[in-house]
């Protein structure tokens, strides 16, 4: 779920701040820059790791006006990332419901959705109370129990795929949806936790 990226970027450091460590600096830098975004093809990063290298800064001249230059070093990095992969097992809360699918929440990241057709069958939608209902059907004692996909439970999902934008989306919508997950209920385990218990 959580693994390692190696970055390599070129920060800028300000000339007010050459007093400082640069260390610090670069990697307050670097935590702006990256934390909380998405990845392209990668994931979510969480944080900052570890410097891997920190090359000589360029100092690049400014006008004396509205700039008084900036001196930039290549670095390369390592990023906490979230990634998770393809079958792997993920529990979060559920958020909300429609006709299309039960939207999910792992806390730091939202974008998590489980369309209708990836929950447990058979299945149905419950217009009243705007819940999915897994009609679970005992061929022992031949009785059917309604179990609710109930909103704010914690269910336990499989990845089905990872969602990263097209270059040819246009980029407001990039930026909306920078990652998604997709998720499925459909094996023996997986649903509401209190569904199976220890």
């Amino acid at each position: 779920m959580f693994t390692l990226a190696l970055v390599a970027d070129d920060i800028p450091i300000r000339p007010e701040d050459f007093r400082d460590d640069h260390r610090d600096r670069l990697k307050r830098q670097i935590q702006l820059r990256f934390v909380d975004r998405v990845l392209p093809n990668v994931g979510l990063c969480i944080e900052f790791y570890n410097f891997v290298s920190i090359k000589d800064a360029i100092i690049y001249p400014g006008d004396g006006q509205q700039s008084c230059g900036e001196a930039s070093v290549k670095v390369e990095f390592n990023l906490i990332v979230f990634q998770p992969l393809l079958d792997e097992w993920l529990v979060g809360c559920i958020d909300s419901s429609t006709t299309r699918g039960i939207t999910v929440s792992l806390g730091f990241f939202q974008d998590v959705e489980i369309p209708s057709a990836n929950l447990r069958t058979p299945y149905t939608f419950d217009e009243v109370h705007g819940t999915w209902v897994w009609l679970y059907h005992d061929e022992e004692s031949k009785e059917t129990t309604n179990f609710f996909y109930e909103k704010g439970e914690l269910i336990r999902f499989r990845v089905t795929a990872i969602n990263f934008p097209d270059a040819s989306w246009p980029k407001e919508r990039r930026l909306r949806q920078p990652m998604s997950i997709i998720g499925a209920v459909d094996r023996d385990g997986l649903g509401l936790l209190s569904w199976w218990p220890h």
